[in-house]
């Protein structure tokens, strides 16, 4: 039986069959973020430009919008050529916990919807964004999403500002070391990402494919 939630994925699926790379944007909306959520949203501005400059990226990445503080779906999975990015707002605590196993629930929707298209599909991304350290229980999500991540199953990438708990961004995305984001740099971070999901909607499936250092924008935080 279909699940109710995926019934409106069904005409977009048949229009396009391209093979289907999901990247969930996990970010921190909190209120510390207010100073700097303008340059979250040119980020965002410069992610669809990018992406939708490559044809065939544009119909094969997948994005989907998820922000923490509180946890909300603010854009569910649409490709680039369709994407609209929101214009996001800051407030709230920072529930990272909660928001990491809502975006697993999200893709494992999704994935169904793939399989039930008939949609091949990449490994998910999960581009996880925060400016402070957690208010919930973050812990509870951690075998989920290690376990995600062992199996193959998800790209774990973590970002963090200087006032970001790096302990806590390096056991989530191990073994994939956190990034520290320099001087507010989010629109450079989005474009680099735009980058590095290019090559990735063209490979192979299973295919390795080298992520450039994250240089003008982050520091890999060891």
């Amino acid at each position: 039986m279909s699940h109710p939630e995926l019934e409106p994925f069904a005409e977009d699926m048949f229009l396009n069959t391209e093979r289907r790379c999901p990247v969930v944007l996990l970010q921190d909306t909190s209120s510390s973020m207010r100073g700097s959520i303008n340059q979250v949203n040119a980020g965002l501005q410069d992610l669809k430009a990018d992406l939708s400059a490559d044809t065939l990226a544009s119909q094969r990445v997948e994005i989907a919008v998820i922000t923490f503080g509180p946890v909300q779906l603010v854009q569910d999975f649409v490709t680039v050529d369709q994407w609209m990015p929101p214009r996001l707002t800051a407030s709230g605590s920072t529930p990272l916990g909660e928001s990491l196993l809502f975006a697993i629930e999200q893709l494992k929707f999704r994935k169904q919807a793939y399989r039930e298209a008939g949609v091949p599909y990449y490994r998910p991304w999960i581009w996880l964004v925060t400016d402070g350290a957690p208010t919930d229980n973050w812990r509870k999500a951690l075998d989920t999403v290690q376990a995600e991540t062992r199996r193959g199953g998800l790209e774990m990438f973590t970002i963090g500002t200087d006032h970001a708990d790096f302990s806590v961004l390096r056991e989530v995305s191990d073994p994939r070391p956190p990034v520290r984001l320099r001087e507010a740099r989010y629109r450079e971070m989005f474009v680099w990402l735009s980058h590095s999901l290019k090559p990735v909607s063209k490979a192979e499936p299973g295919a390795q494919v080298s992520l450039a250092d994250p240089v003008g924008w982050g520091d890999v935080s060891t």
